[in-house]
């Protein structure tokens, strides 16, 4: 059945998917292990088997995150259909919280720039993770947000399947000197300008917007659980058939360097199919444990941002520089547990004590009597 068949109830709201924390708690778990391997393990320690045996999942995290942003917007999308929200409405939600995510990006390049002692100001305009996070959130919704209370699926693919064939020319592509760094950054380019560019990554996002779109129309219909199960089973196949497809012909499409490959359709639908997997695993880890009970999964899957913000500049920053490049795998490993755990109580502590700035003004206003009222927005 389409997923634009007819337009989602208006009696009934998205719920919340709490496999979609876990997911994104896992990616947290496993970006922390990348960096904190990247940056403490010592020559030996990246020479270890078991190290290279693992390193080529330190690619999953940035993936999975874009995915479920797409995820998230879609879910957004079926609560506005649900109240009758008009398009332009929705477009412009999505654009605005894409442009915040974008302003805290520049500010983490500030905040990485001055305590790193001012060494590289080109550092500034870096494209991140984060970047790309809040320009596809800009750019997804425009393309993805509903018409007339009808997803747009088809329309999504397309677009999804424009940024695939464009990914290995344009993603790792070599622009004009003339032509700005900063912006150009944002479509392709070289390291270490362009970490993550919209293209190909951009495609996470716009497919996340399907997939969230079935989950939720699934979980409404009582056949979640069936989803999540043809989620795992598909991923299966996706790998599967990359897999045999590379066997009969490794250089199918004859790609011009490494991160052109990387960048192509087969590590793409490879990916996605590990994710599929993954997917399946969260939802069953919820379902089995129950939503009352405490999941530091879903804890760090719902303070993402912050724990990012925080453990990069952990692992990369002046305070444990002595650690760069010097451990064994045993004691990075060590390491990436503490920094875990670390993480795990920060979130904690954020979901306990930190609702947001509004809550936070508002509890001054509790406590100090009653202050003037902000004449714009927070």
């Amino acid at each position: 059945m389409s997923l634009a068949a007819a337009p989602a109830p208006a009696t009934k709201s998205a719920a919340r998917i709490d496999a979609v924390d876990w997911l994104r708690g896992f990616a947290v778990v496993l970006m922390i292990q990348t960096h904190v391997y990247g940056a403490w393990l010592s020559r030996d320690g990246m020479a270890n088997r078991l190290y290279r045996w693992w390193s080529p999942y330190g690619g999953l995290p940035f993936r999975i995150f874009l995915l479920l942003v797409g995820v998230s917007m879609a879910i957004r999308f079926e609560a506005q259909i649900a109240r009758d929200v008009e398009r332009r409405v929705m477009v412009r939600g999505a654009v605005k919280r894409g442009f915040e995510i974008l302003v805290l990006a520049y500010l983490f390049r500030l905040q990485e720039y001055i305590l790193g002692g001012f060494w590289d100001w080109h550092d500034l305009f870096r494209v991140d993770i984060l970047n790309c996070i809040g320009a596809s959130m800009m750019l997804v919704g425009p393309i993805s947000a509903p018409r007339g209370g009808r997803p747009q699926i088809a329309v999504t693919l397309l677009a999804m399947a424009v940024v695939l064939a464009l990914g290995p020319i344009v993603g790792p592509a070599y622009f004009p000197d003339w032509l700005p760094k900063p912006l150009t950054s944002y479509i392709g380019g070289q390291r270490p300008m362009a970490h993550f560019t919209l293209i190909p990554q951009l495609a996470w996002a716009l497919v996340g917007v399907v997939i969230g779109h079935w989950w939720v129309r699934a979980s409404r219909a009582d056949r979640l659980a069936r989803a999540f199960v043809l989620t795992g089973v598909g991923g299966v196949a996706l790998m599967v058939a990359v897999k045999l497809v590379r066997t009969i012909d490794p250089y199918i499409i004859h790609y011009p360097s490494s991160i052109s490959w990387q960048m192509g359709p087969g590590t793409f639908f490879d990916r996605l199919g590990q994710i599929g997997v993954l997917a399946l695993l969260a939802y069953v880890v919820t379902r089995a444990t129950g939503n009352r009970r405490y999941s530091p999964m879903r804890v760090l899957g719902q303070t993402s941002l912050l724990v990012y913000w925080v453990h990069v500049e952990l692992s990369y920053g002046l305070l444990f520089k002595r650690l760069h490049g010097q451990l064994t795998l045993l004691q990075a490993t060590i390491g990436f547990l503490l920094m875990t755990a670390a993480m795990l109580g920060l979130s904690a502590l954020r979901i306990k004590y930190w609702r947001g700035p509004r809550h936070a003004i508002d509890a001054i206003k509790r406590r100090f009597g009653n202050l003037p009222s902000s004449s714009g927005p927070l």
